[in-house]
């Protein structure tokens, strides 16, 4: 079974964000943080003009259960370099992920 989950990704390369909405598993908010970013990074894979699959560094993950966020800086690699980025996740229904 799978839940939706919103996503919000800042990057210092533009000073951009942007707002995701992907499908995941119901249960992903009982797994470590890092298992929680691994799956939004996962499917970003093709999306736009992403490579598949696509690289990146996490140096820090932390969840809030209580609140139902996850917060992750980290950096993708790209052909370029690497893109520095600051992300939050959560349920999009967050009674629905407990």
């Amino acid at each position: 079974m799978t839940a939706t989950y919103l996503a919000a990704m800042m990057d210092a390369e533009t000073g951009g964000n942007q707002s995701y909405e992907f499908e995941a598993a119901s249960d992903l908010f009982r797994k470590p943080a890092d298992d929680i970013v691994e799956a939004f990074i996962n499917s970003l894979d093709g999306f736009g003009d992403n490579p598949a699959p696509l690289a990146y560094e996490l140096n820090s993950a932390v969840k809030k259960s209580e609140q139902q966020v996850v917060m992750a800086t980290g950096s993708l690699r790209v052909e370029h370099g690497e893109i520095p980025f600051l992300l939050m996740i959560s349920p999009a229904h967050k009674e629905e992920a407990e």
